[in-house]
């Protein structure tokens, strides 16, 4: 089967492929946007995890026809079972799932054991992936990661296309997200000549001489559509407002589970019927993009890397702390509590930087030696640390009020 992809055109499936995401449990992914609520600063921004899916299943293509040519074989049962696992790794997604499982930490991460044996263990699923033989090795790829068993089918190189650091998610999620905002940027194809297999490990061949510099592009791209689309702040502030609510409604009884079957729309949905007048304001100032304003800011160079880190200790972690800061700035200013969210994101790492390369003298990363890395990669680095934020968020005829009263808490001025 051939299917017409905006970005990447057309891209071959197999009849098992093809059975895999005609099932309920992969068409839902057509449901959840692949940016979150990035569509409310750009408004191409509603592709969708499914699309992301299928791009990501024929980059893995991509990359093993590039290991091939570069001199490793690679049986149609390995390029099979990495195919199928690049088309279902997002498949255990939540609705706007990376704002409550990595930003405020509301539930595990999409890619746990758990979530994943829910996901792939659907009779929908099951039944169309069980007459290829594939379900097993498939399941192994996605749950077991790189460090996989002695005797395995699976091996390190297959797990690293789909999920590692610069792979094939990352290849499609770079070209996709960019076009839908409609940025002009892009990486070369040249890129995929330089995948290769080493000690059963995939790495890019630094010993090309043009490596260096599309590998440092990639990374420069990355920090780009980071600082552009990921971090905005509307993005960011609209994505709290729906973890907020969210996190009122696990109050209630919302349950991880609840969201199994959910797309984002239908989450918001669920959430207006919950019978919580603060939650369906929460909702509201998100579909009728009547947002939060920014209050009060810190970053990395107001906070210095101690504080920056203590914050992200004390907050980050814990919804109790989060709470009971914003009931006290919500109180002291006259507003409901809901109306006041504190934004307290994980230090801001660039993994691509980690990427196992092959040079003549043997595999490394990119970014080694940890204690002295070298300048060009440690300034990327650098520059993608330097994106953290701190934020209070508050009613727009309230944030100079708010603002104020996070200076005295926090005891530092405000970004």
């Amino acid at each position: 089967m051939i299917i017409r992809d905006p970005v990447h055109g057309d891209l071959a499936f197999t009849s098992i492929e093809r059975r895999a995401m005609d099932t309920p449990t992969v068409q839902r992914l057509r449901g959840i946007r692949q940016t979150g609520t990035a569509y409310l600063v750009y408004p191409g921004c509603v592709h969708t995890r499914f699309e992301h899916s299928l791009g990501t299943s024929g980059m893995a293509r991509r990359i093993m026809a590039s290991i091939r040519a570069n001199g490793t074989p690679i049986s149609l049962e390995q390029e099979s079972i990495v195919a199928l696992a690049a088309l279902l790794h997002d498949v255990s997604h939540l609705p706007f799932g990376h704002t409550f499982e990595d930003e405020r930490k509301l539930f595990p991460r999409h890619d746990t054991p758990s979530r994943l044996a829910h996901f792939l263990s659907r009779e929908d699923l099951t039944s169309a992936l069980a007459p290829s033989g594939l379900l097993e090795p498939v399941v192994e790829l996605l749950s077991t990661g790189p460090d996989v068993q002695a005797g395995s089918s699976v091996l390190p190189w297959m797990h690293q296309i789909v999920s590692s650091t610069i792979d094939a998610d990352l290849l499609d999620y770079l070209r996709r997200d960019a076009y839908f905002a409609g940025l002009r940027q892009d990486y070369d194809d040249r890129v995929l000549s330089t995948f290769t297999v080493a000690d059963n490990q995939l790495a890019v061949d630094a010993t090309k001489l043009s490596t260096r510099t599309e590998i440092l592009h990639l990374l420069r791209l990355r920090y780009f559509l980071t600082e552009r689309i990921y971090f905005h702040h509307a993005k960011v502030i609209s994505g709290a407002i729906i973890a907020k609510a969210v996190e009122l409604a696990v109050q209630m009884g919302l349950s991880e589970s609840d969201l199994y079957t959910l797309t984002d729309d239908g989450l918001l949905r669920h959430l207006q019927n919950i019978g919580s007048e603060p939650i369906r304001r929460l909702v509201s100032r998100v579909t009728g993009r009547n947002l939060l304003k920014r209050a009060y800011t810190l970053s990395p160079a107001k906070t210095g890397r101690r504080t920056r880190n203590d914050l992200i200790a004390r907050f980050h972690r814990s919804s109790e702390s989060r709470q009971q800061i914003e009931e006290e700035l919500a109180t002291a200013a006259s507003l409901p509590p809901e109306d006041v969210i504190l934004y307290c994101p994980d230090i801001s790492a660039i993994k691509e930087a980690n990427v196992t390369i092959k040079t003549n003298g043997g595999l490394r990363r990119l970014n080694e030696p940890a204690d002295n890395p070298p300048y060009d990669v440690k300034a990327v680095e650098d520059q993608y640390e330097r994106l953290w934020r701190f934020y209070i968020f508050a009613p727009e005829n309230s944030r100079e009020k708010v603002g104020t009263l996070a200076e005295k808490q926090f005891g530092l001025p405000s970004a």
